[in-house]
Order: structure tokens, then C-alpha cells, then sequence
């Protein structure tokens, strides 16, 4: 009995931490982004936000991370802004969907989709209904779906130096 309860927590611990290193992996995946898409050059000026809609650990992570850089690699300022509704959604560069509110993607998709903002998700199969870029597991490694056509028609420019590193959608 002792044992089974000793390899439960261990479990759960050893689940626990390779889920915080996983929304770490995320947030410097989604600040390197920052590096390999262009977008329009009168679009937030002066200052580069992603924002993070629903409850996610990895907002935690981008604020950590921000913290810490400060600035993109164009020297914008650099914000991580939570937002709790879709309504809510401002101006932003980067708009990390949280797991809690994929039911709403299609509003979120539709209600941004004339905006040069690139919508990132981490749910399975989300690439193909309009995520620009979604998080997978891959092989035990975290890898990433790319949705061209989508980053195209919401104006940013994906360089080919980040679409050789993705699973093309």
C-alpha cells in the first residue's frame, strides 16, 4: 500500500513538473515567434503585447519571461495582458487562447480575424479551424502546427526559417 502511494505522488510530481516545463517551453517558443513573423509596421507601434484569454499557467510564464527580456527583437516594449472574455480582447500582437475557452474559438477567430494579431492555441486539432499557430506534443517533445494560409490572410508575414521548423497546415 505504501508503495502505490509512493509512486502516485511520484507521478504526480514528476506530471506536475513536466507541465510547468511545458508552459515554460511555450513562452519562449511564443517570444521566439516574435523574431520569425512580421507584422504590418503601423501595428502597435512603440510596444508588442500578447495577451493570454482564459485561465492558462503559461500567462505566469509570458509575465516572467517579459520581465526578464523587456523587448522584442525590433526593440518594442514588451506586455503580457490577461484577458478573462472575449470581449475583453484588445490590441495585441500575440492572443494565446487558453484551454478553458476553445468552445469559443469561433468567436474569437471571427471577432479578430481582420486583425494582424497571430492566434496561438494548444488543443488538439485546432491548426485546421483557424489557429495560426497550435502547440502539440510530439514524440515526447513540444513541437508546432503552422496555418499559413490563416497567418497570410491576418497580414503577417511567417518567415521560411519558422516554416521549415513547423508541421505545415
Amino acid at each position: 500500500m505504501k508503495r502505490a502511494v509512493l509512486i502516485f505522488f511520484l507521478g504526480l510530481v514528476f506530471s506536475i513538473t513536466s507541465f510547468a516545463q511545458k508552459e515554460k517551453y511555450e513562452s519562449l517558443f511564443i517570444y521566439n515567434f516574435t523574431k520569425y513573423i512580421k507584422w504590418p509596421n503601423n501595428y502597435n507601434e512603440g510596444k508588442f503585447v500578447i495577451g493570454v484569454l482564459g485561465n492558462s499557467s503559461i500567462y505566469q510564464s509570458l509575465s516572467e519571461m517579459a520581465e526578464s527580456k523587456r523587448k522584442t527583437s525590433t526593440g518594442a516594449n514588451l506586455e503580457v495582458v490577461k484577458y478573462n472574455s472575449v470581449s475583453d480582447i484588445g490590441e495585441c500582437n500575440i492572443l494565446f487562447v487558453s484551454e478553458n475557452m476553445i468552445n469559443k474559438f469561433e468567436e474569437i477567430d471571427g471577432g479578430t480575424s481582420t486583425k494582424p494579431i497571430l492566434l496561438i492555441t494548444d488543443s488538439p486539432g485546432m491548426a485546421t479551424k483557424g489557429s495560426v499557430i497550435n502547440f502539440i506534443e510530439k514524440d515526447g517533445k513540444i513541437k508546432f502546427e503552422l496555418n499559413e494560409a490563416k497567418a497570410a490572410s491576418r497580414n503577417l508575414v511567417v518567415s521560411g526559417s519558422l516554416t521549415s521548423l513547423a508541421i505545415l497546415i
